[in-house]
């Protein structure tokens, strides 16, 4: 990856919400290591312990904490990747998303070839590059280097397990790549129908799915099949069904908080303020902590 993606060699834990913890990994002090470093320290232990043989026997653990099974191996790595993107991207924090690429790195270092990881991997360069769209000229430039990395990786996971929300993800890269560059039309353009009927096909009640259908009809014109009410209708769709999904960790389970955002942005677009103001509201009741709906979406229908 790093002859791939050289800026993800850049400083880390630098965020203002990593902290220094008073652990000891034996024979390391981690007062001194860096937070990402902390981190892989700390699941390699996890994974270690997880396989080694019982020496001291300790007060049971009550039922009430105990949350599904233990996770161990790539998908303990996997889920804790999932968890760093998912805080990331919700601060919209940048070099965060980047520690947990980081992370997924060295997890494709120990479990090579694992479509969940890859998938991930792919998904959190997804999320990247969102937000370098919106970014300095400087972060700009990089955004054609992140996509096509992203494309990438979502393929290799595809190639070693396909996944809905793997194919969802890539008609969405695709796209985001034929944006930067048309040189991608002809090759890409046709592909990503197909990569979105697939994702369909295998996911028809996935609402990861239907978010990521939704954001695309949101920028697909009337005349190509897309348009504001197409969206309101997909992401209704998406909505609908993350009232009862609950997937198994380290399985994909993002998207619910979203699918208001852009539901929101569908109705403010509609100039429907009211409707956008509550889906914008029903964000913030799933995912308290959004400062993109708190301090930019709701704002700027404030007043209305």
């Amino acid at each position: 990856m790093v002859g791939e993606f050289q800026h993800r060699g850049g400083s880390l834990g630098s965020s203002s919400d990593d902290q220094w913890i008073g652990l000891n990994w034996p024979g390391i002090s981690l007062i001194c290591l860096n937070p990402m470093t902390k981190l892989i320290l700390l699941l390699l232990a996890c994974t270690a312990c997880a396989s080694a043989p019982v020496t001291s026997v300790s007060a049971p653990v009550p039922a009430a904490l105990v949350s599904g099974p233990i996770l161990t191996g790539a998908a303990k790595w996997a889920d804790s990747a999932s968890r760093l993107i998912d805080k990331a991207t919700f601060a919209g924090n940048l070099q965060g998303l980047r520690n947990a690429g980081l992370v997924l790195d060295q997890a494709l270092t120990a479990y090579p070839n694992d479509a969940l990881l890859l998938q991930y991997q792919g998904y959190e360069l997804y999320r990247e590059a969102g937000l370098l769209g919106g970014g300095t000229a400087s972060e700009k430039a990089e955004l054609p280097l992140v996509a096509s990395t992203a494309r990438v990786k979502l393929l290799e996971s595809l190639a070693a397990q396909p996944l809905a929300e793997t194919h969802a993800l890539l008609a969405m890269t695709m796209g985001r790549m034929i944006g930067l560059d048309q040189i991608y039309s002809p090759t890409l353009g046709p592909l990503i129908p197909k990569e979105m009927n697939a994702a369909m096909t295998m996911g028809p009640t996935n609402p990861r799915v239907w978010l990521l259908r939704g954001i695309q009809s949101f920028y697909t014109p009337i005349e190509y099949g897309g348009g504001l009410p197409v969206a309101e209708t997909q992401l209704n769709k998406a909505i609908e069904l993350f009232a009862t999904d609950n997937p198994a960790p380290p399985a994909p389970s993002w998207g619910k908080a979203e699918a208001y955002v852009w539901l929101g942005q569908v109705l403010q677009k509609q100039n429907r303020i009211a409707e956008a103001r509550a889906a914008y509201n029903n964000a913030l009741s799933v995912q308290r902590d959004y400062p993109w709906v708190t301090y930019s979406l709701l704002p700027s229908i404030e007043g209305r």
